[in-house]
């Protein structure tokens, strides 16, 4: 695993708390961005809700997700996993997305994506995504050989993850509710 764990403080942060997520490049461009729901802010775990229909903005192209999302960040864990809901509350991916560990400022949140991802869509097995992509990120900002070893790591434990992981259901909040 790389990086330090350890519990991160969530006392800014409650249940129903609306949040500000922003993901970024290595180069440190902010390349998404999005509102969510606190449903769990404790030390060990973070747990945000989008609604389906809620408002993913780019800087290219804004999109309106069709799935309801909960989405589990770890304090020192360089990965996020993902339930997508589809508006019936049906289970349609578990999505881990490699990156740096949620970083939490009062109602900020941010990460850095490093652009390999696992995916399972039940009842099938995970798999790794984006290799391409990451080979691409590595040339363009010099991730050193370690760091794409290291990576690749993440990613193994990701796989496992997914493979294992069982799904919360649909979030409360995650019916038509739109977006703000």
């Amino acid at each position: 695993m790389i990086g330090p764990t350890g519990g991160w403080k969530t006392t800014q942060t409650k249940p129903g708390d609306r949040v500000h997520v922003r993901a970024y490049k290595a180069d440190g461009t902010c390349y998404r961005w999005w509102t969510a729901i606190v449903e769990i802010a404790n030390p060990d775990e973070l747990v945000l809700v989008t609604p389906v229909g809620h408002l993913i903005e780019d800087p290219g192209a804004s999109f309106v997700s069709p799935n309801a999302l909960r989405v589990f960040y770890w304090p020192g864990k360089w990965y996020s996993l993902l339930e997508a809901y589809t508006p019936d509350g049906e289970l349609s991916e578990i999505y881990v997305n490699i990156s740096s560990p949620m970083e939490i400022e009062g109602l900020e949140m941010r990460f850095t994506d490093y652009e390999l991802d696992v995916s399972r869509r039940p009842p099938g097995e995970a798999q790794l995504l984006d290799e391409d992509e990451f080979e691409e990120a590595a040339i363009e900002y010099g991730y050193s050989e370690e760091f794409q070893r290291l990576c690749y790591e993440v990613a193994r434990e990701a796989i496992d993850l997914a493979n294992r992981w069982v799904a919360r259901g649909m979030p409360a909040s995650g019916a038509n509710e739109g977006s703000d």
